[in-house]
């Protein structure tokens, strides 16, 4: 994989923090006052960043227009954006409103629930207790949690052996995909700690053998986090904030939002019937965990999305500093065995693989209408969050992205 030491430089990225650190822009499908209480926080460095990498307005025009499209065919009522184009934003902006009720426009820096978004920061905080020698991608889970000795799949008897780390990032442990957990025929345990829920996945049994079939799942990424717990001797989210958030400037990312915090997250929303009906996350079976969730529950920004990316990008480097070896970020993009057409990696989907079977296009999506992509070829970063069910707003996400590919040229920018 080539690399991009134009904008990998320590100066380049303290350039990048700076705009990150800038007001967005909201535009689009708001009142004329919410528009003129827009213009005031209108992000001028990252407009002018646009037309310094050779962008045009008609262009950038392009996609604010796919933005608006999505407000006016009520697919979302708002959302925020970021592009970050050579280390450096060049599209950072809220779009249309936060809530419908109070017509609070969609800020750049809203907190928003990031859903699987989580999955890649789980996938990257595993790989750096593997740098470390803490545990393996290939050591058994009873190795760390015994109860898992003898699990059975379900109606088959016991499984032939325990999944592997890698299996659980991967969708390949053999726990049953989300459908069956949505359903309740597997019973979850939502109270109590990280660790009560894990200890009480055995006595549910697996769907399939280790190692056999792909089932989207947050279970193996719960099993993960308590084993990252086991390892480093910390609670999951104290140890995520310590080991990556920190680290990479990620400030507003959390699993314990405060009252104040709460309060900004943009309201929730599903569509019935062509209009928006509030909803409420608590209610949706995978997302009702009390305790922080490894496969779902932090909250973040648009900026601190952007700040992971960026440490991908960067091949593990933070400001000058290396946080994380490269060959231990490459393994989060290589296909796994059974993942089949979905093309999984460990908490990324692997879009696009260079000659060498090295991931050079991956991305990871949330229910909760969240999106963020990584684009080694092209030196990109999109990150788009809303707060509607990515399910109900796919012809909206797959128009944006086309914008986004026809605008840098490439169908490879993200346009499947």
């Amino acid at each position: 994989m080539r690399p991009s030491n134009h904008f990998r430089s320590q100066a380049g990225q303290k350039v990048a923090v700076a705009l990150l650190a800038m007001l967005p822009w909201p535009v689009g499908g708001i009142s004329a006052d919410d528009q003129i209480a827009a213009a005031a926080v209108k992000d001028a460095k990252a407009e002018a960043a646009w037309l310094r990498h050779g962008f045009t307005g008609a262009q950038r025009d392009k996609i604010r227009a796919a933005l608006q499209l999505g407000i006016d065919q009520k697919f979302v009522p708002g959302g925020a954006l970021l592009i970050i184009h050579r280390g450096e934003p060049i599209l950072r902006e809220g779009f249309g409103v936060a809530s419908l009720e109070t017509r609070q426009p969609f800020t750049i820096d809203a907190p928003c629930r990031i859903a699987s978004v989580t999955k890649p920061h789980t996938s990257t905080l595993i790989a750096m207790l593997v740098e470390q020698g803490k545990l393996s991608w290939d050591d058994p889970v009873d190795k760390y949690l015994p109860t898992f000795v003898g699990i059975a799949v379900r109606d088959k008897g016991p499984a032939t052996r325990t999944p592997k780390v890698r299996e659980l990032l991967s969708h390949t442990a053999g726990f049953p995909g989300q459908p069956a957990i949505d359903s309740g025929r597997w019973k979850i345990k939502t109270t109590g700690t990280l660790a009560d829920a894990v200890a009480d996945l055995p006595a549910q049994g697996l769907a399939a053998e280790p190692g056999t079939v792909y089932a989207y799942t947050g279970l193996g990424y719960m099993v993960a986090g308590r084993i990252a717990e086991l390892v480093a001797g910390k609670e999951y989210g104290a140890l995520m904030k310590e080991m990556l958030l920190e680290p990479i400037g990620a400030k507003a990312a959390t699993f314990y939002p405060s009252d104040e915090l709460k309060a900004r997250i943009p309201t929730a929303y599903e569509r019935k019937d062509g209009e928006f009906v509030k909803l409420d996350p608590a209610s949706r079976p995978r997302a009702a965990a009390a305790f922080p969730n490894p496969a779902g529950s932090l909250i973040s920004t648009v900026d601190d999305v952007g700040r992971l990316l960026m440490l991908h990008l960067n091949r593990g480097q933070v400001d000058g500093n290396q946080l994380v070896k490269p060959e231990s970020l490459q393994a989060l993009y290589q296909r796994q065995p059974a993942t089949g057409r979905t093309s999984y990696g460990l908490g990324f989907n692997v879009l696009k693989v260079n000659a060498k079977g090295e991931g050079i296009r991956v991305r990871h999506t949330g229910a909760s209408g969240t999106f963020a992509q990584l684009n080694f070829e092209n030196d990109l970063i999109f990150v788009l969050l809303t707060q509607v069910p990515q399910t109900q707003t796919q012809p909206f996400r797959d128009g944006l992205l086309k914008a986004v590919a026809e605008v840098f040229s490439s169908a490879d920018a993200g346009a499947n």
